[in-house]
Protein backbone atom coordinates (compact mmCIF):
# COMPACT_ATOMS: atom_id res chain seq x y z
CA UNK A 1 0.00 0.00 0.00
CA UNK A 2 2.69 2.48 0.78
CA UNK A 3 4.61 1.75 -2.21
CA UNK A 4 1.14 2.69 -4.05
CA UNK A 5 1.22 6.33 -2.72
CA UNK A 6 4.74 6.74 -3.21
CA UNK A 7 3.72 6.04 -6.81
CA UNK A 8 4.32 9.05 -9.47
CA UNK A 9 1.56 7.68 -11.40
CA UNK A 10 -0.91 7.41 -8.49
CA UNK A 11 0.07 11.16 -7.35
CA UNK A 12 -0.76 12.32 -10.94
CA UNK A 13 -3.88 10.53 -10.73
CA UNK A 14 -4.96 11.80 -7.24
CA UNK A 15 -3.98 15.66 -8.52
CA UNK A 16 -5.95 15.26 -11.34
CA UNK A 17 -9.25 13.76 -9.67
CA UNK A 18 -8.41 16.61 -7.14
CA UNK A 19 -8.39 19.32 -10.04
CA UNK A 20 -11.65 18.22 -11.78
CA UNK A 21 -13.53 18.17 -9.06
CA UNK A 22 -12.76 21.59 -8.05
CA UNK A 23 -13.21 22.88 -11.90
CA UNK A 24 -16.93 20.71 -11.72
CA UNK A 25 -17.49 22.40 -8.25
CA UNK A 26 -16.96 26.15 -9.62
CA UNK A 27 -18.95 25.30 -12.58
CA UNK A 28 -21.81 23.77 -10.92
CA UNK A 29 -21.45 26.98 -8.50
CA UNK A 30 -21.55 29.32 -11.43
CA UNK A 31 -24.34 28.35 -13.07
CA UNK A 32 -26.35 28.12 -9.55
CA UNK A 33 -25.52 31.76 -8.93
CA UNK A 34 -26.25 32.93 -12.93
CA UNK A 35 -29.89 31.02 -12.70
CA UNK A 36 -30.98 32.52 -9.17
CA UNK A 37 -29.28 36.01 -9.48
CA UNK A 38 -31.38 38.93 -7.99
CA UNK A 39 -33.50 41.32 -10.09
CA UNK A 40 -31.29 44.24 -10.79
CA UNK A 41 -31.62 47.65 -9.40
CA UNK A 42 -34.59 48.73 -12.51
CA UNK A 43 -37.27 47.38 -13.45
CA UNK A 44 -37.30 45.09 -16.48
CA UNK A 45 -38.33 46.12 -19.75
CA UNK A 46 -41.93 45.41 -21.12
CA UNK A 47 -41.81 42.51 -23.60
CA UNK A 48 -38.72 41.27 -22.74
CA UNK A 49 -37.58 38.47 -21.72
CA UNK A 50 -39.38 35.75 -23.31
CA UNK A 51 -42.81 36.63 -22.09
CA UNK A 52 -46.18 35.55 -23.87
CA UNK A 53 -47.60 37.79 -26.27
CA UNK A 54 -49.86 39.93 -24.49
CA UNK A 55 -48.70 39.85 -21.34
CA UNK A 56 -46.34 42.17 -19.15
CA UNK A 57 -43.10 41.52 -17.61
CA UNK A 58 -43.50 45.09 -15.88
CA UNK A 59 -43.29 44.89 -11.99
CA UNK A 60 -46.68 45.86 -10.38
CA UNK A 61 -45.50 49.26 -9.11
CA UNK A 62 -48.03 52.06 -8.27
CA UNK A 63 -47.42 55.61 -10.07
CA UNK A 64 -46.97 58.94 -7.95
CA UNK A 65 -50.89 59.47 -8.50
CA UNK A 66 -51.01 57.03 -5.98
CA UNK A 67 -50.36 59.45 -2.94
CA UNK A 68 -52.89 62.18 -4.90
CA UNK A 69 -52.22 65.87 -4.40
CA UNK A 70 -49.02 66.49 -2.03
CA UNK A 71 -50.11 68.78 1.35
CA UNK A 72 -49.81 72.66 0.55
CA UNK A 73 -46.21 73.90 -0.58
CA UNK A 74 -44.95 70.23 -1.73
CA UNK A 75 -44.48 68.59 -4.84
CA UNK A 76 -44.04 64.69 -5.55
CA UNK A 77 -41.25 63.62 -8.62
CA UNK A 78 -40.35 60.20 -9.79
CA UNK A 79 -38.42 58.75 -12.69
CA UNK A 80 -41.26 56.38 -13.82
CA UNK A 81 -37.98 53.96 -14.89
CA UNK A 82 -35.14 55.24 -13.10
CA UNK A 83 -36.61 54.92 -9.50
CA UNK A 84 -38.27 51.66 -9.81
CA UNK A 85 -36.15 49.12 -7.41
CA UNK A 86 -37.37 45.53 -7.31
CA UNK A 87 -35.62 42.94 -4.53
CA UNK A 88 -37.16 39.46 -4.34
CA UNK A 89 -39.78 40.58 -1.88
CA UNK A 90 -41.23 42.75 -4.45
CA UNK A 91 -40.75 46.34 -6.30
CA UNK A 92 -41.43 49.62 -5.17
CA UNK A 93 -40.83 53.59 -6.32
CA UNK A 94 -39.04 56.08 -4.98
CA UNK A 95 -40.40 58.91 -4.57
CA UNK A 96 -38.66 62.44 -4.18
CA UNK A 97 -40.73 64.71 -2.28
CA UNK A 98 -39.75 68.45 -3.47
CA UNK A 99 -40.67 72.32 -2.32
CA UNK A 100 -43.62 73.61 -4.54
CA UNK A 101 -40.88 75.70 -6.35
CA UNK A 102 -38.93 72.87 -6.92
CA UNK A 103 -36.36 73.40 -4.05
CA UNK A 104 -36.23 70.78 -1.43
CA UNK A 105 -37.63 71.17 1.99
CA UNK A 106 -35.62 72.32 4.99
CA UNK A 107 -36.83 69.85 7.17
CA UNK A 108 -37.39 66.03 6.27
CA UNK A 109 -39.04 65.16 9.26
CA UNK A 110 -41.45 67.73 9.00
CA UNK A 111 -42.13 67.13 5.32
CA UNK A 112 -42.79 63.41 6.18
CA UNK A 113 -44.83 64.10 9.31
CA UNK A 114 -47.16 66.25 6.74
CA UNK A 115 -47.42 63.99 4.20
CA UNK A 116 -48.40 61.40 6.51
CA UNK A 117 -50.98 63.43 8.65
CA UNK A 118 -52.28 64.32 4.92
CA UNK A 119 -52.72 60.92 4.04
CA UNK A 120 -54.32 60.02 7.60
CA UNK A 121 -56.72 62.58 7.03
CA UNK A 122 -57.80 60.85 3.93
CA UNK A 123 -58.44 57.77 5.32
CA UNK A 124 -54.86 55.70 4.78
CA UNK A 125 -54.33 53.53 7.78
CA UNK A 126 -51.24 52.70 9.87
CA UNK A 127 -49.55 49.16 9.14
CA UNK A 128 -47.77 48.23 12.53
CA UNK A 129 -45.12 45.82 12.68
CA UNK A 130 -45.86 42.75 14.39
CA UNK A 131 -43.57 43.90 18.21
CA UNK A 132 -45.34 47.29 18.56
CA UNK A 133 -49.04 47.12 19.70
CA UNK A 134 -49.65 51.11 19.82
CA UNK A 135 -48.86 53.21 17.32
CA UNK A 136 -47.58 55.77 19.58
CA UNK A 137 -44.90 53.69 20.29
CA UNK A 138 -42.92 55.00 17.37
CA UNK A 139 -42.73 58.05 15.58
CA UNK A 140 -44.97 59.29 12.93
CA UNK A 141 -42.16 59.67 10.42
CA UNK A 142 -41.34 55.73 11.49
CA UNK A 143 -44.77 54.26 10.36
CA UNK A 144 -46.06 52.45 7.40
CA UNK A 145 -49.34 53.79 5.66
CA UNK A 146 -51.72 51.94 3.73
CA UNK A 147 -55.19 52.69 1.57
CA UNK A 148 -55.54 49.15 1.42
CA UNK A 149 -53.67 48.31 -2.25
CA UNK A 150 -50.98 50.74 -1.66
CA UNK A 151 -48.26 51.22 1.29
CA UNK A 152 -45.77 54.24 1.83
CA UNK A 153 -42.99 54.24 3.93
CA UNK A 154 -40.38 56.95 4.78
CA UNK A 155 -37.35 56.42 2.68
CA UNK A 156 -35.24 59.50 3.38
CA UNK A 157 -31.66 58.91 4.51
CA UNK A 158 -31.01 58.06 7.99
CA UNK A 159 -30.20 60.72 10.03
CA UNK A 160 -30.87 63.37 7.38
CA UNK A 161 -32.14 66.39 9.14
CA UNK A 162 -31.51 68.27 6.12
CA UNK A 163 -33.10 68.85 2.92
CA UNK A 164 -33.65 65.27 1.28
CA UNK A 165 -36.92 63.12 1.56
CA UNK A 166 -37.69 60.20 -0.20
CA UNK A 167 -40.65 58.05 0.14
CA UNK A 168 -41.23 54.33 -1.21
CA UNK A 169 -44.68 53.61 -2.56
CA UNK A 170 -44.95 49.91 -3.05
CA UNK A 171 -48.16 47.67 -3.48
CA UNK A 172 -49.99 47.03 0.18
CA UNK A 173 -52.35 44.24 1.31
CA UNK A 174 -54.98 43.54 -0.93
CA UNK A 175 -58.65 44.05 0.66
Amino acid sequence: MMALLRSRTTMFVLVGIVVAGLVVSAAIGLFNSIGTAPVGGTAPQGGQGGAPPGASSEPDVPDVSALGDPPSGLSYSSDPEADIYCEQQGCGRLVTVGAEEGETPEDSTAAVREIYEDLLDRDWKIMLPSDVEDPEDLPLEEHVLTDGTVMVADSSPAGADGPTVLLLIGSGPQR
